[in-house]
């Protein structure tokens, strides 16, 4: 992984969460972007930023808990299967919040942009379902931040190619990335980073061991941990 890569992604995942458009703006600005524009609704709210290069950016947000949007934990409660083909099983909540969003991303860029997706949380979960949303030519980086289990073996196989670079990042021992626990619902197979008090591991998906940390499951934890992998402090004389 590069590291300085990931923490970029999260902070835009941390921002992604602020409510207030013009705070919103003012977050995005502060990390050296270009703010295009937010979408909210009662279930999902995203951002939709560029840099310098011009790279273009979708950060979708998690729960909003403490914004006391119940929309939002609706989504992440309706378990229900969708097939999106060949066998490819998906969450009801978090995929049908998706529709909106992505009709709006689309419509503020032009045709044919490639889209740099990432969430955490419900945000997470939702980044991992862009193949639902695009074709494999606009797929840029996918970065999921303490992602829920979001799909079954067949929708894995079915995206493999499109899914293999997708960056999945857990952290301590979150209580919410073995969420569901029943079912056939997985991460994407594979290596994923797992953060820890000091440092981090690279482990595949199906070793991830798991918990029952609330508090390890935080955003600003994954920055906090993520910017002293890479922007370390100076020891003190």
């Amino acid at each position: 992984m590069n590291p300085a890569v990931v923490l970029a992604a999260a902070r835009r995942a941390q921002a992604a969460y602020i409510m207030d458009a013009a705070q919103s703006k003012a977050a995005f600005e502060a990390l050296g972007y270009k703010w295009i524009g937010q979408t909210k609704d009662h279930d999902s709210q995203a951002v939709l930023s560029s840099d310098s290069s011009g790279a273009v950016y979708l950060s979708i947000s998690g729960t909003r808990f403490s914004d006391r949007q119940l929309g939002d934990l609706f989504d992440d409660m309706d378990l229900c299967p969708v097939h999106v083909g060949d066998g490819a099983y998906v969450t009801r909540g978090a995929y049908e919040g998706l529709t909106d969003v992505w009709q709006w991303a689309k419509e503020l860029v032009p045709v044919g942009t490639i889209f740099n997706v990432e969430g955490h949380s419900l945000g997470g979960w939702r980044a991992s379902y862009t193949p639902l949303f695009l074709p494999a030519t606009q797929i840029g980086a996918l970065h999921c931040f303490e992602p829920p289990k979001g799909a079954n073996a067949a929708y894995y196989a079915k995206f493999a190619t499109e899914l293999a670079s997708m960056v999945i990042v857990g952290n301590g021992r979150d209580i919410w990335m073995n969420y569901p626990r029943l079912g056939d619902w997985l991460h994407r197979p594979g290596p994923m980073i797992w953060l820890q008090s000091k440092g981090y591991q690279e482990i595949d998906t199906a070793a991830w061991p798991g918990g029952f940390s609330l508090g390890d499951h935080s955003i600003d934890l994954v920055v906090e941990r993520l910017a002293a992998v890479v922007e370390p402090q100076p020891q003190a004389a």
